[in-house]
């Protein structure tokens, strides 16, 4: 006689089919894997992502320097060739600081988003809750994280960064590179287990 236990989702109700589960999984191992290194690599970018915005709130100055750099485009005026059609974008010195505190605000609600990711997939790699809610909130951290880098790339190639800033564009893209591919891992269907989560 198989043994069963009764499982009920994270809201408090029971599974279809009556509640009642197998208790052997023959992907539970494959799971437990592959969701504790989700959670790894979701604890490591709340982690990154934080020291990040504690930098920028620590270094302030030399952050909105960069940032005035870009918004004003001092670079590409001193240029007498490169950028010239340009030009016209730039703003004032002035919006360096509500921008960057823009940013600040952005990364904090990323790096709470990721947090919350990081800590719903540690409690289902230790079996505390199987939940396809899990996969969805790392998923909505993760466009945040996301979200975040593509501000970045569109505002840098507004004003032409990637003319004179290169090396900052590739930190940039790495970042996103980094986000889409854990998205990809959080995804899969012996990490969901999508068909049979409710």
């Amino acid at each position: 006689m198989a043994v069963t236990t009764n499982t009920l989702t994270e809201n408090g109700t029971p599974l279809p089919g009556g509640g009642a589960r197998a208790t052997a999984r023959p992907d539970h191992a494959i799971r437990s894997r592959l969701t504790a290194l989700n959670a790894f690599l979701l604890s490591g970018l709340t982690l990154w992502l934080g020291l990040v915005t504690l930098n920028n709130v620590d270094d302030f100055g030399t952050n909105k320097a960069l940032i005035t750099s870009m918004i004003t485009m001092g670079d590409l005026k001193d240029d007498p060739v490169r950028g010239n059609g340009l030009e016209w974008r730039a703003l004032p010195e002035a919006m360096a600081t509500p921008a960057l505190l823009g940013v600040i605000v952005y990364e904090v609600l990323a790096v709470a988003l990721l947090a919350w990711a990081a800590t719903s997939m540690w409690r289902r790699a230790r079996g505390e809750t199987v939940s396809i809610n899990t996969t969805q909130r790392a998923n909505y951290a993760l466009a945040g994280f996301m979200g975040l880098f593509f501000v970045f790339l569109c505002g840098g190639m507004f004003y032409g960064y990637w003319i004179y800033i290169g090396a900052a564009q590739q930190v940039h893209f790495t970042g996103l590179m980094i986000g889409l591919l854990t998205t990809v891992l959080v995804n899969l269907p012996s990490v969901t287990g999508a068909q049979k989560e409710h």
